[in-house]
Parts: structure tokens; sequence; C-alpha cells
């Protein structure tokens, strides 16, 4: 794998795709695809705050691209995936997204992250006719397909998370009659937290808020208001950093309600490299909604093979790692799907059209069609133990729309199994 930092750019793949790029054009009209290429543009942040965790997405996406090329590519083309360091800016995300169209001239973008970066490009990428596939936030107004038809969200919506939250809150005998607190982020990821409680009749003693560039800056006044509140329950909307500030603050005043906290905010590995020994008891007990087969959970065929991918190229086996490669399995059958004379139509259709067959690591049945780009629908409920593992707690699957209105409701769902050795 190979890491080449040029004016912001970084391109992640084998040294074989450097050779590619004098391959000569395939009979598809559309920029980033050759006969034997197809070039994927992602903006994340792999500097700044808000780096933790997230830097590792697109190295396993990498990691599983590389597995893929190694084994023959997709319909005989290699995937090259070219990553921006936007540190989670919006300008920066407008500078790389515009760097990724017009100087590597991409077929699609793929994962890109944060809902203030990626709001600030997805009417330019739209307006161009680019695939941008599985955007990294679970910001609910990217699932538009009438103002936004090239963009498809993965992971559930906030509001989707936060109506679980109140489901499951509502529902168990531990936590309903608790005095409950929100504690989120400025902002539409705040905003649709709210949205998703609202919807689900949840009531709240008191809220408070940070914003983005305060995540990583200790939560004194927060903290402060949360206990004066009374709270025995803070459900927490941040980013893992954030929560890493969030927990070791309210260790240091002695504030230990019971904690809830976000699917993008809890990753075990990210909360050790900030608070080091105290990340096991002060995550000890903490619920957490998933959408994945749990990381330990070696059994499971999705988590064994992925676990080996990130292994063979040296990565950490944490959620990101597991996130990013789990997308870029879906990725790699989309594009699969769309079929040999590769076009960004062929691929919107694919997607709209063939999703109900791709499979992944999640346990929450994905809905993408004409009507809808909704992707993941829903989460079970976990709680940290610890080991910093999650737990699941729960045998059945919350699934919900990114309405304003309707709540959770109780399902069950058995996904397929994966592809053999996890090719598309």
């Amino acid at each position: 794998m190979r890491f080449k930092f040029a004016t912001g750019t970084v391109a992640l793949g084998t040294a074989a795709a450097m050779a590619l790029a004098t391959a000569l054009p395939a009979q598809a009209a559309d920029p980033g695809v050759t006969s034997n290429k197809i070039v994927i543009g992602m903006t994340t942040p792999l500097t700044g705050p808000a780096a933790p965790g997230y830097k590792d997405i697109p190295v396993a996406a990498a990691a599983y691209f590389d597995y893929v090329n190694a084994n023959g590519g997709i319909n005989g083309r290699k995937v090259d995936l070219r990553v921006f360091d936007d540190q989670y800016n919006p300008a920066l995300a407008k500078k790389g997204t515009s760097q990724l169209i017009l100087r590597d001239k991409i077929f699609a973008m793929y994962g890109a992250l944060g809902t203030p970066t990626h709001s600030a490009v997805v009417q330019d990428l739209n307006r161009r006719g680019i695939p941008d596939l599985f955007v990294n936030t679970g910001g609910a107004s990217f699932d538009n397909p009438r103002k936004y038809p090239t963009t498809f969200p993965y992971f559930p919506s906030y509001v989707v998370e936060s109506k679980v939250m109140g489901y499951y809150m509502a529902n168990d005998p531990a936590l309903k009659d608790k005095v409950k607190c929100l504690f989120y982020q400025d902002g539409e990821f705040g905003d649709n937290a709210k949205v998703g409680f609202n919807a689900a009749g949840t009531k709240f003693a008191t809220t408070t808020s940070y914003y983005s560039g305060q995540q990583v800056a200790p939560f004194s006044a927060q903290i402060s208001k949360l206990k004066s509140a009374g709270c025995e329950l803070v459900v927490f909307f941040g980013v893992t950093s954030a929560t890493a500030q969030l927990l070791g603050t309210a260790a240091k005043s002695g504030f230990a309600p019971t904690w809830m906290i976000t699917s993008v905010g809890s990753d075990p590995s990210v909360l050790k490299g900030s608070l080091g020994a105290a990340a096991g008891p002060l995550l000890k007990g903490v619920y957490a909604p998933s959408f994945l087969v749990p990381a330990q959970d070696t059994k499971n065929a999705y988590v064994s093979q992925m676990k080996v991918i990130a292994s063979r190229a040296g990565l950490e086996w944490n959620f990101y790692t597991y996130y990013g490669i789990n997308t870029a399995y879906v990725l790699a059958q989309a594009l699969k799907a769309a079929g040999k004379n590769l076009t960004r139509k062929g691929l919107i259709n694919a997607l709209q059209t063939k999703s109900k067959n791709f499979r992944s690591a999640a346990i929450v049945p994905m809905v993408i069609n004409s009507k809808s780009h909704q992707g993941l629908t829903g989460y079970y409920m976990g709680q940290y133990d610890a080991n910093l593992d999650i737990q699941r707690l729960t045998n059945y699957v919350m699934l919900a729309t990114s309405s304003s209105s309707g709540i959770a409701k109780k399902a069950t769902f058995r996904p397929a199994s994966p592809t053999k050795k996890l090719l598309p």
C-alpha cells in the first residue's frame, strides 16, 4: 500500500496503480474509467481534531481495494482510490472535491466524511452527475433523491439513531424512569437528533451543546449544567474525540450518570488513545446503538475475513477499519453490478435496482431505490464491557425512517452470507 502526499491528495492503492495512469481510455465517456482502471475520490480528515479514528477509514478501504485488485479487479479494472485531507473543514472539502474532479478526474466520490463538510460540495457533485456514494455521515438531508439524485448514504441517519435510542429508553426497565438529558454537537448532527427524539416522544430535563471546533476542549460548563439538572441518563451526540473529552471531564468532576452515546462517537481504540488506562472503566456500561456485527465476533464470516484483510495490511482492528473495509466491499459489489461498460448512470441504476442483493456485515436492512436513498435502516442496542467490546443487548433490531414523524419499530433481520473470499 502506498501513500503519496501531493498538494493535499493522498493516493491509496498498490504501486501498480501508478502504472495505470497512462492506460488507454475505455469506450465509456465518463471520466475516471479506462480499460483497466476506475478512479475513486474521497475527502476526509487525515489530520486535525477530527482525525482520530476517521483517518483509519480510507486506509482500510484501500487495503480492501488492494485485495480486490490483486484478485483480478472488478470486471477487469483495478480501483485507484484518491484521498484528500480536508481536516473536517468545509472550505478544504470544497477545495479537495474540486481537485479530485478536475485534476484527478474521478469517476465517483466515495465515503466523503462529515455533515458540514459534505454539505459544502453535495450540490456541485450532483450538478455534475458524479455518483456520490456512501457518504460518511448520518445527516438526514443527504437522503433526498429529488434534490440529490446521485448521492447515496450508507449508515443510518441520526434521525433514525435517535428514534432507536428513544424507543429503547422508553421500553427498557432500567432506563425508562431515569431523568434524561441531551448533549449534542451543534449543526445538522444535533438538529437531526432532536427531530428523532421529538418523533419518539422522548422528554429531556435539560439540553446542552458544543460546536464542532470545541470537540478537543474540556466540557466543564456543559457538565456543570447537566449535574445541576440532576441528570441520571445523558444521551450524547458527538464524534469520538468529543466523547473522550466528555467522559474524562465528567470523571474529574465526579459526575457519573448512565451514558448513551452514538455509534459514530464510541470507538474504543480512539477513546483509549485519548483516555489511556481510564478508557476501560469509563466506557464500561455505556450504551451505544450499532448496525454492524460486533467487531470481536471472529466466528462471524464477515468479521473473520475482514480482519484478515486488515491484518495483512498491518492495520489496527477497530470500528473505523472494520467500517472502511465493509463499505469498500459494498462499493465493489455496486461497481461489478454496473457491468463491464461502466458509466456513472449505469452505477446509479445498479444501486437503485440491485442493492437488495448487496452483502455486508450490517445486520439491518438497506433501502436504496429510485424513491429512497436511505441506506441502512436501523440498529440494535449494545453496551460496552470491561474489555471495551460492545455486547449486543437486543436479539431484535429497531428500524425507522428519517421522517420527522413515526417511531422505531422492532424487527428481525438475517443478513446473507458473504460472497466467496469476500470478493464482489
